[in-house]
């Protein structure tokens, strides 16, 4: 091979690789104003009638959630992602019952719990859950007992309709503790969860009928998940 080529191919492989750098890797462009995300639900998925952007809420610095309300004030939720060099709706609901959002599949620190309660339900706190029951087995002649694990993070709602939650320490320290014991077993069993249950002015639990069962648009991959309901039988109390 010549010089000339050499230099050429070398010339090919620098510019190659900053293309794919300024098109995957680059820094994100400022996030797009209101009335252009408002233009950009409703032209890829009409049924949004998203009307009235409530707020942008950076979930780090390539995701950013957006609450919002719709032309039939229903209070709905949008995904964005920085991909391909631009701000993209991943996902869009037209309905805003809490959800769980998984940055990372493989890494619990990386989820978000994220909601927009439709006020017409008047909740007052949303209680959210990571529960495993107790269980009892034998294998190989061996009795074990699993205790039963119930955490527990309340979120006020009165004041704002929407919001986002990180999991907390305790929670990912604990699923990844609990996901590392199952992993290693043969026969690995999935009994831990999480879930919600919602409260209304007078502490008695009540359901958002406002704020479920809305159409849901998927524009790229996204891990979404949707969350147990936990009725108020379900949870302990200790004496």
């Amino acid at each position: 091979m010549t010089k000339k080529k050499i230099g050429s191919l070398g010339f090919f492989i620098i510019l190659l690789s900053i293309i794919v750098y300024w098109f995957y890797f680059s820094s994100p462009a400022p996030f797009p104003p209101n009335q252009q995300l408002i233009d950009e639900m409703n032209r890829i998925f009409p049924k949004a009638t998203a009307s009235i952007i409530q707020d942008t809420i950076p979930i780090d610095e390539r995701h950013v959630f957006v609450p919002f309300i719709s032309q039939k004030d229903d209070y709905g939720l949008s995904y964005w992602v920085w991909k391909h060099h631009k701000w993209q709706v991943a996902s869009i609901d037209t309905k805003g019952e809490p959800m769980l959002w998984k940055l990372n599949g493989n890494d619990p620190s990386s989820f978000y719990f994220v909601w927009n309660i439709n006020p017409r339900d008047h909740l007052h706190s949303i209680h959210f859950y990571l529960i495993r029951n107790r269980g009892y087995r034998i294998a190989e002649g061996i009795q074990r007992y699993y205790p039963r694990v119930q955490m527990e993070k309340r979120v006020p709602i009165q004041e704002k309709s929407y919001g986002t939650m990180q999991l907390s320490d305790e929670w990912v320290t604990l699923m990844n503790a609990y996901s590392k014991v199952e992993s290693a077993k043969q026969f690995p069993e999935q009994n831990i969860f999480l879930g919600w249950t919602s409260y209304d002015q007078t502490n008695d639990e009540t359901f958002p009928w406002s704020s479920v069962n809305g159409t849901m648009y998927v524009n790229s991959k996204i891990d979404l998940d949707y969350l147990m309901t936990v009725g108020k039988g379900e949870i302990e109390i200790p004496k």
